[in-house]
């Protein structure tokens, strides 16, 4: 068993997160949009369906980085930047938020394991996560052992 640091998200990280999360698996999609709006955009001749797909291509990358800011900045949000500590098991995990609120997830709950350079995430459902940031865990040693008891066990499934 470990227990990290107390640890407490900004809004500014929580969005840095979930935008890398958005283009780790969707980054082909931004790329081509781009690309194609910039080929159209060096075409000679343009017609209205061309100037659509510029429009587009530059448009919805930055209505998607809005609507993940105003998701972060949301008041209904507030509980991702309480004050969070955890206690890792090897077949639970005992989540400490705020001053009162408690949960228990068992291992076999998590459905999905995903890794950034300085962040794991476990999915207990498509859209629900427990968020770990690499900086709250007390030694090099916790973090190795949480790595291979929990988190790798979960990706292998």
């Amino acid at each position: 068993m470990i227990k990290t640091k107390k640890f407490q998200l900004t809004k500014k990280e929580y969005l840095s997160f979930i935008i890398r999360i958005l283009l780790k698996k969707k980054w082909w999609l931004y790329a081509f949009m781009l690309m194609l709006s910039v080929a159209i955009l060096f075409k000679d001749n343009k017609d209205s369906s061309d100037i659509f797909v510029i429009i587009f291509g530059f448009i919805y990358p930055l209505l998607t980085l809005f609507q993940y800011w105003r998701f972060a900045n949301s008041k209904e949000n507030e509980i991702f930047f309480s004050e969070t500590q955890h206690e890792i098991f090897i077949d639970k995990i005992i989540s400490h938020s705020g001053e009162t609120s408690e949960s228990t997830y068992g291992a076999q709950n998590f459905i999905k394991a995903f890794e950034l350079k300085d962040l794991y995430l476990l999915y207990i459902s498509k859209s629900q996560s427990l968020f770990f940031p690499k900086r709250i865990f007390e030694t090099r040693e916790d973090e190795n052992w949480f790595r291979n008891e929990v988190f790798l066990k979960v990706k292998n499934r």
